[in-house]
């Protein structure tokens, strides 16, 4: 199906078919549900820019139950609705806000949930300039009014460079009702501080219906107050996204999508639609020699970017917005998963240099084929419609816009600029036309890689030895590279016993060699600022945004003032979900309590779920 506009399908269909045959590369979950059926929505992100009016609205409810029928991921940004008790001049009463239209939205997800197969899901972005947005920041939140609370419908935040200096200098920040102050929406970077300063004159000076104060800190310890306590809301930066795009030459990016890796732009005639692939890093080295099959992740690559394309004339959808953004874009999102799996069967650690200067040279290898092959694809299909303007037909390469971030929020970007490859070259190789508006998104990939037998995404381990839940049931996963590393010291059978006490800590056990304890570190024993180290690395070479997920085993919120303050230091677009470790002990204990016992009886130890690491 994903092969019969090629002039040989064929031949496409046997070099689609090699590569996946062979876990080089694996399509998103969309693809993989929907391919071959009498539905076929194969496109896995949509994101859609809901306007201030009844029926933009009720389309966007109608929209989302039509794509969650189709098991796509959606991003919907709410910020333009105007906020409670503003007039409403056609009828002559007020607005109730934008938070029961996003209650309509959680429950159109549950009534199309597509149970037993993949269930459709959202996450509603607002600017924390609305006037509304602590109410927003609540939507997650156990307690209180239920018709002001989302079960189904993630969270996140969209902040700008304005907000983020405001925290900086402890300065005072407003916010509005978008009623009055509509054009914030559009705006990003410098344009919108200004703009927003003379907001903040008109308030003071008694010009607008209504706005509030408060402190830019206190609100940014409220925001990550809210994160640890229920994950959400998930922190993303509006300026971030569009100094860094070379797609938004027709609209203003206004939000992300569910899981925070696609960053394309939208407006009342186009709902954005992105395309997913994932190449396995893992079948692409050689774990004998531990040398890199060069070739084969070119020609992975490059058969990933035509078989996305392909895609883009095979979906469907019942949404003529969402077809008109994949005709003028043909927006791919090509990503990476496995990469702690290739750290540790080169030895690495996680936090080292090694394995930024890895993942560095992997996305820039990977996006270079992509890029090039885009190019090599408009010269016999054609450019994307929207080519004309964009950041591509002026030469720009996604390493290019570091320094016009920097420049714009005249904070520096603290991150190497090394490059290894030809770039000039294809700069003016680019300027003559490309295919696709997006080539990159690096995505969560928990299912894909489960598929494919590697680790998730740009992840780290989340332990060496613990319960995974899916829709099938709950699994054990042991870590294959620490017990073949353990077996060629001929450990495995000494440590295996207490390793599942530990639950896949080996702090604790002595007999393990500090280089491999070093090796297989947990999410939680690593330091946060690796996780963004190795995405601001990758980000270089990524057009879209990376699914970063945080791990931090403090719960203080001044560590976690750190780390997000950090992550916008170092030109992060998006983060995704923040993971706590005393929330997440909890859940394994089930496997912890079990197998102690179990151990408890052969070794005749009293060991159990209190006290198990004491004893052993």
């Amino acid at each position: 199906g994903l092969s019969f506009n090629e002039k040989d399908p064929t031949a496409t269909t046997l070099d689609f078919y090699e590569h996946m045959s062979k876990l080089d590369y694996l399509p998103g979950g969309s693809t993989r549900v929907n391919a071959g059926g009498s539905f076929p929505q194969l496109s896995n992100c949509f994101v859609i820019d809901v306007e201030d009016d009844m029926e933009s609205i009720a389309k966007s409810i109608r929209d989302t139950m039509w794509i969650a029928k189709g098991t796509g991921g959606i991003g919907i940004s709410m910020t333009k609705l105007r906020a409670a008790g503003s007039p409403v001049k056609t009828t002559n009463t007020v607005s109730t806000g934008p938070l029961p239209f996003m209650k309509m939205i959680d429950t159109a997800l549950f009534a199309v949930s597509r149970k037993g197969k993949k269930a459709g899901a959202a996450a509603l972005y607002m600017e924390n300039w609305h006037i509304n947005f602590p109410q927003f920041m609540d939507l997650r939140e156990n307690n209180g009014d239920p018709y002001y609370r989302t079960r189904f419908a993630n969270i996140a935040v969209y902040l700008s460079d304005e907000f983020m200096k405001r925290v900086q200098n402890e300065q005072d920040w407003y916010m509005f009702d978008p009623a009055e102050t509509p054009d914030l929406t559009e705006l990003y970077g410098e344009a919108f501080s200004k703009r927003y300063a003379e907001y903040v004159e008109l308030a003071e000076a008694g010009k607008l219906r209504t706005f509030e104060k408060t402190s830019a800190r206190q609100q940014w310890r409220q925001i990550l107050i809210r994160l640890q306590a229920s994950s959400h809301p998930w922190i993303t930066w509006k300026d971030s996204i569009n100094l860094r795009a070379l797609n938004n030459n027709v609209s203003t990016i206004h939000s992300s999508n569910l899981c925070t890796e696609i960053t394309l732009p939208n407006d009342a005639k186009n709902i954005s639609v992105c395309n997913l692939i994932s190449i396995n890093l893992s079948a692409h080295l050689d774990v004998t020699t531990k040398k890199w099959d060069w070739k084969r992740l070119e020609s992975a690559t490059r058969s990933a970017i035509r078989q996305l394309d392909n895609l883009c004339d095979v979906t469907d959808t019942p949404i003529p917005e969402a077809l008109n953004s994949i005709n003028t874009t043909r927006a791919l999102g090509l990503g990476i998963m496995g990469f702690t799996d290739i750290v540790e069967k080169l030895g690495y650690s996680y936090e080292s240099e090694e394995a930024y200067d890895m993942i560095d040279q992997l996305a820039e290898f990977i996006s270079y084929h992509a890029i090039d092959e885009s190019a090599n694809l408009a010269r016999t299909r054609g450019s994307y419609l929207d080519f004309k303007g964009s950041g591509w037909s002026r030469g720009i390469l996604p390493i290019d816009l570091l320094d016009t971030q920097e420049k714009d929020r005249n904070v520096s970007v603290d991150i190497t600029r090394k490059a290894r490859l030809d770039w000039e070259a294809l700069r003016k190789k680019v300027k003559k036309g490309m295919r696709n508006a997006t080539l990159m998104a690096i995505a969560p990939t928990a299912n894909i890689a489960h598929v494919a037998g590697t680790t998730p995404g740009i992840d780290p381990q989340f332990g060496q030895i613990f319960s995974r839940s899916t829709l099938n049931g709950k699994f054990l996963e042991v870590n294959a590279n620490l017990v073949r590393d353990l077996k060629e010291l001929n450990l495995w059978d000494e440590v295996k016993e207490q390793l599942l006490v530990e639950q896949g800590d080996l702090t604790n056990i002595d007999v393990v060699p500090q280089r491999l304890k070093d090796i297989y570190k947990t999410c939680f024993q690593l330091s946060p600022l690796a996780f963004i180290e190795v995405a601001a690395r990758a980000q270089k070479w990524v057009d879209q945004a990376i699914s970063r997920n945080m791990y931090l085993e403090s719960r203080s919120i001044d560590d976690m003032e750190h780390v997000y303050m950090e992550a916008w230091k170092r030109g992060l677009k998006t983060t995704y979900y923040l993971h706590m470790k005393p929330r997440h002990q909890a859940e394994q204990s089930t496997v912890k309590v079990n197998k102690t016992e179990d151990i408890a009886k052969t070794s005749g130890k009293k060991v159990g779920f209190g006290f198990a690491k004491k004893q052993a």
